[in-house]
């Protein structure tokens, strides 16, 4: 196995019945959006998450209490470039004894850092097994996914990144910002400072706005998570009132809470 295939590993009290049953579980401990079945051999079933992530897996391996494989069919990230990632890969749960104790070792074979996904798909991955999944298992309460949780971080940025694709900025703020939001501009900056409130960071994007008497051109990168932040690079062409033309490189760098942009700050 390549050892830059993502693993990690819990060790619990319970018995490996209950490890295996909590693994086919998914819509316990991964999202209660699943359609089809998801413990026998061959069975497929679908993944969705809001127009996040979408994915199909099939059981190719399933052996009672030892290991359970999923082959993913077909996936689909809307905060990536290349739609074919994860497709091919293998999802693997490992089960053995340990010390009287049960070893779950879980494998994303195919999800290595040369995926654009990787980070993201790492602190997923982390979260479901070490925190849903073991919960599941240890007091048969899981954390899945479902449609009345609030916005992840991934969500944010995949929405982000589709509204700003099409230069939808003020709707940026009026769907994903919180009514606390601050915005912070460079010290030196001559075009803009610091807005604290929903309505003030809107004026201030307005007041910038008006003072653009030409647009060339722009262009915004896809976004980078970590954390609970997420960063895009901005490419503007602009001619500006009192500054005339200008190409403006920056670095914009968001940070999310309860499924809300808390805070902004540009980087030029």
């Amino acid at each position: 196995m390549n050892d830059q295939d993502f693993t990690t590993t819990i060790l619990v009290d319970q018995k490996p019945e209950n490890v295996f049953n909590a693994i086919n579980n998914v819509r316990g401990w991964w999202s209660q959006e699943i359609d089809g079945n998801t413990s026998r051999l061959n069975d497929e079933f679908t993944y969705h998450y809001r127009d996040v992530h979408q994915c199909k897996m099939r059981l190719v391996e399933v052996d009672y209490c030892k290991k359970v494989v999923w082959l993913v069919v077909d996936n689909y990230f809307n905060f990536t470039n290349d739609k074919s990632e994860w497709t091919g890969d293998k999802i693997i749960f490992d089960i053995s004894e340990q010390d009287n104790k049960t070893m779950l070792r879980f494998t994303h074979k195919g999800l290595v850092p040369e995926y654009e996904c990787y980070t993201a798909c790492v602190n997923g991955w982390s979260q479901y097994i070490q925190k849903s999944l073991k919960n599941l298992i240890t007091t048969g309460n899981g954390e899945p996914n479902s449609r009345e949780k609030a916005y992840t971080i991934h969500e944010v940025a995949a929405r982000f990144n589709e509204l700003a694709q099409a230069e939808k900025w003020f709707e940026i703020q009026d769907e994903l910002f919180a009514e606390n939001v601050k915005s912070i501009d460079p010290a030196s900056s001559p075009y803009m400072g610091y807005a604290e409130g929903k309505a003030a960071v809107r004026k201030k994007g307005e007041d910038f706005v008006k003072m653009i008497t030409d647009f060339h051109g722009a262009h915004t990168t896809f976004p980078v998570i970590g954390g609970n932040h997420f960063a895009v690079g901005r490419e503007m062409d602009i001619t500006v009132q009192g500054f005339g033309r200008i190409r403006l490189n920056e670095i914009m760098m968001y940070e999310v809470e309860h499924g809300k942009i808390i805070f902004e700050q540009f980087f030029y």
